[in-house]
Formats: C-alpha cells, sequence, structure tokens
C-alpha cells in the first residue's frame, strides 16, 4: 500500500535488501514463512511454528528472533480484507494515479473510500489489444494499521502487504516465468484461480469450494463440482484471450491440499490447457515442517508464496 512504501523507502537500503517474513493468519493458526539465502537453484524457506490467531506482538517478536538476522515482514490479507477491482487509468504518475484510482472505485467499495489503504497493481500490455486496464488493491485501513502496529511492537519492520493472488503469482512464475498460464489453488475453505502472463497477475476468481467438496460426497456431487470448476476456468481463460488479443494459456497449474494428481488428471478431461501439478515442495526447498496438514487445517502456501516475493516482480 502507498504509505507502507513511503516507510520502506525510510528504512533505507539495508532494511529494503533483508529476506522477507511472510505472516499470513489462516482460518486455524498464524502461520510464517522465512525467506532463506541458498546456493542452489531452488529457492529456500523456513516454516515457524504455527501460532493462535488472532496474531499478537508477542508471537511476532518470537519469530522475528528465531531468524536470526535482519528480517521485514510482509502480511497477506485474508479475502474478506480487501477487494481487487479493475480500472482503466488516466494518464499519470503512479503517486497521482493512486489517488485518481481511489476515487474511481469509491461506489464499489463496503466501508469508506476516505479510510482505506489503496494501491495499483500493473498488467502488461500486447500488441492489439484494444483496453488499458489496471487492477485497485483497496483495504480498510484499520486492518492494516493493525498490522503495523503489532509488527512494530514487535521490532519487526513492516514492509509490505499482499494478497494471495500475488503470493500465487510468486509461485507460479517458478514454474512458468512469462510464459501466459493458470495458476488453480484449491484450498481447505475455497479456490483460486489466477491467471498470470509477464509474471503479472492479469485475472483471477475466488470460488466458494473448498477441496472436501471435490473428495467428499457421491460421484454425481463430485462430478457437478469439477464440471462447475472447469466452466470457471474457462471462461475466465476465455476473457483473458478475448483481452490480450487472442492470446492462449499455455498451461494450467494445480496446487491442491488434497490429492492433487487425481483431481489434475480429472480436470485435464475437460479443459484444452496442459494440466500440470505444483507440487511446492519440487521447486522450493522448504525447511522446518510439513506444508500441509490436514488434521489441523493448516496449509502454509500462501505464506511460502508471499514470502518468495522480489523486487522487481
Amino acid at each position: 500500500m502507498p504509505f507502507l512504501d513511503r516507510l520502506l523507502r525510510r528504512r533505507g537500503a539495508k532494511a529494503a535488501s533483508s529476506p522477507w517474513l511472510s505472516l499470513h493468519a489462516g482460518e486455524s493458526a498464524l502461520l510464517g514463512a522465512l525467506a532463506m539465502p541458498s546456493a542452489a537453484s531452488r529457492r529456500c524457506v523456513q516454516l515457524m511454528p504455527p501460532a493462535p490467531v488472532p496474531a499478537d506482538s508477542a508471537t511476532l517478536r518470537v519469530w522475528r528472533e528465531r531468524c536470526r538476522q535482519r528480517v521485514r515482514g510482509t502480511v497477506v490479507l485474508r479475502s474478506s480484507e480487501y477487494r481487487v477491482l479493475p480500472i482503466e487509468p488516466p494518464p499519470l504518475t503512479p503517486d497521482e494515479l493512486r489517488e485518481a484510482a481511489r476515487w474511481q472505485v469509491a461506489d464499489a467499495l463496503d466501508f469508506p473510500v476516505e479510510d482505506a489503504a489503496i494501491d495499483v497493481l500493473a498488467v502488461p500490455s500486447h500488441a492489439g489489444s484494444q483496453r488499458n486496464h489496471r487492477f485497485v488493491v483497496a483495504a480498510p485501513n484499520d486492518q492494516v494499521l493493525g498490522w503495523l502496529d503489532r509488527c512494530k511492537a514487535a521490532q519487526l519492520p513492516l514492509g509490505a502487504v499482499d494478497i494471495p493472488e500475488m503470493a500465487m503469482r510468486n509461485l507460479s512464475v517458478l514454474v512458468a516465468g512469462d510464459s501466459p498460464h493458470a495458476f488453480l489453488y484449491i484450498g481447505f475453505h475455497s479456490t483460486r484461480l489466477a491467471l498470470i502472463w509477464k509474471r503479472e497477475l492479469c485475472s483471477f476468481r475466488q470460488l466458494d469450494i473448498p477441496a472436501r467438496r471435490f473428495i467428499e460426497g457421491d460421484a454425481e456431487d463430485r462430478n457437478a463440482v469439477l464440471e462447475r470448476l472447469a466452466l470457471e476456468i474457462q471462461r475466465t481463460a476465455d476473457s483473458f484471450s478475448r483481452q490480450f488479443a487472442g492470446l492462449d494459456l499455455e498451461a494450467l497449474w494445480l496446487a491442491s491440499v488434497s490429492d492433487a494428481q487425481g483431481l489434475a488428471d480429472r480436470l485435464a478431461l475437460q479443459v484444452p490447457q496442459r494440466v500440470q501439478v505444483f507440487d511446492v515442495a519440487e521447486h522450493v526447498q522448504v525447511e522446518g515442517g510439513a506444508v500441509i496438514d490436514a488434521a489441523m487445517g493448516r496449509d502454509y502456501l500462501l505464506a511460502i508464496g508471499a514470502a518468495l516475493r522480489q523486487e522487481t516482480m
């Protein structure tokens, strides 16, 4: 968000080069992941021990001390804590655009725009495309300031505020790079779809379909849910192709908290994209525990993605 950008600039180059410690308040626990230096080709993260929610500064202080180095925090907001809206931006400087975007989305927010933290995400352009648009991320100031206060009390510099779709982007580009692709994340409580091209978020959907819907119930119900998901994927892909003048998605990467390979095999029969399983352990060296604890309903995937954010992205 803009005021966090200003805070980060005031911290200086030393803080700006520190590793990211991500903070994600899940449904059942506060989860964290630290980006670690690695000589190998794979990125490396250290998982923090789960802590109760809501988060408190004591937990953040313990995590910061476990890192044994200077770190900076990034927070992954919950779905209920932000809105993402498309706009067609006027030709303005970045600071001017943020202020103009604030009023462009004012009527679409369910909280006062005067009390919102606003940022604008770039969307890549394409020759032949008829539209120029960007995404506005808006969150109530009290949500962001609450994290800022807790981090300050823990002496953990808060350098960024993230959203799940951008954490997914950070993971998907590890395997797909600049190519146009989709990343499907089937979590314990919902399913998210992000379309990425040139390492930027181009489109997204969130569906009220938890992972259990794909594996529980009778065959007819499971098939109906899968057909609905395939339809949503194709609609989103078709919209992407129209927006970017016929550009097609080359692959769909699927991450799931349960039966990822089985879901990928079934989904591959219903969508034209090449469906591939994204196993974070194949692309990121993860230390400190399991990425998924199904019994406790814990999933570190978004925390890992947020920790892997890069300044050039």
